[in-house]
């Protein structure tokens, strides 16, 4: 018998407020996979007599049988599952679902705005997983049925793994595929577009027909889908909000590209952007290949 990749979802104390596992409960029954909650206990160096806290591995066998309970109350015979690991949050996670199908985690951040933030966990695990991850914002809940799953296009980088897990998305949830495409004046154009007039149209129709080709391409490989196309011109990450916004998409989803060593803690502005601000979840899903 082969074992299903399961879903891996990141759970802490306040998981009944995060939206994470009630979107990646429903991605497990639209792929018919199992979930994994996995509660991660953060390693500390000891500080002092009153290193210990009381009650700790009480409170985590607690939250593991609450998270546990949760996942049988929605179906006892999919497999799912809920565990504690040790070690530091986000590099514990990415471990911890790295045979997974995806990662999701909340989008939960820290202080009294936390709602708008991303958490510094949250912003690591989208740039070092290997796989797919799914930032969900708190308290979410399904958009109406049909909204589409919306994708940033760029073409002068690779994002075919994105694409296809896109695809994939929107044939589950039998939604439209909408391909976005945020473009802006080059910056030496900026301070007198007035006097660029002519060749802006051009470039408008250029970055289109660039967009139409990759559709085309894309309504080749899957036929069953209904693709859109939209090209936009202004900044990348209020170009995408905003599309998401007024389709009210489903899911976003994000091309990443790993970066060297050095710039390991490092997410793409326009990705931690989006990240930050987006009404629905957010995928982020690498090329693979691509170096740390």
């Amino acid at each position: 018998m082969t074992t299903r990749a399961p879903i891996c979802v990141g759970v802490d104390a306040s998981w009944q407020q995060s939206g994470a596992m009630d979107w990646a409960l429903r991605e497990a029954h639209l792929r018919g996979l199992p979930v994994q909650a996995v509660h991660v206990v953060e390693e500390k160096q000891p500080n002092g007599p009153f290193f210990a806290t009381p009650g700790a591995d009480t409170a985590t066998k607690r939250l593991v049988a609450d998270v546990d309970d949760y996942l049988a109350g929605h179906d006892e015979t999919a497999g799912h599952s809920a565990g504690s690991i040790t070690g530091r949050p986000a590099a514990a996670l990415v471990k911890a679902a790295r045979s997974a199908e995806m990662l999701v985690v909340g989008r939960r951040g820290a202080g009294t705005i936390s709602r708008l933030l991303i958490g510094s966990t949250a912003e690591a695990i989208s740039h070092l997983a290997e796989g797919p991850v799914v930032i969900v914002p708190d308290r979410w809940q399904p958009q109406y049925a049909g909204a589409p799953v919306v994708v940033g296009v760029d073409e002068e980088e690779a994002i075919d793994t994105a694409l296809e897990f896109a695809a994939k998305a929107a044939a589950e949830r039998k939604a439209p595929l909408r391909l976005v495409r945020i473009w802006d004046l080059p910056v030496m154009y900026t301070w007198d577009a007035a006097s660029i007039t002519d060749q802006y149209d051009g470039w408008i129709e250029e970055k289109d027909q660039r967009l139409q080709a990759i559709a085309d391409e894309w309504r080749i490989k899957h036929p069953e889908l209904t693709i859109e196309t939209e090209t936009r011109r202004g900044h990348p990450v209020a170009g995408l909000i905003a599309a998401v916004e007024e389709t009210k998409a489903e899911l976003l989803v994000l091309g990443g590209r790993k970066h060297n060593r050095l710039a390991a803690a490092l997410l793409g502005s326009t990705a931690r952007g989006v990240l930050h601000h987006a009404p629905c979840p957010v995928a982020v899903v690498h090329e693979p290949g691509d170096q740390h």
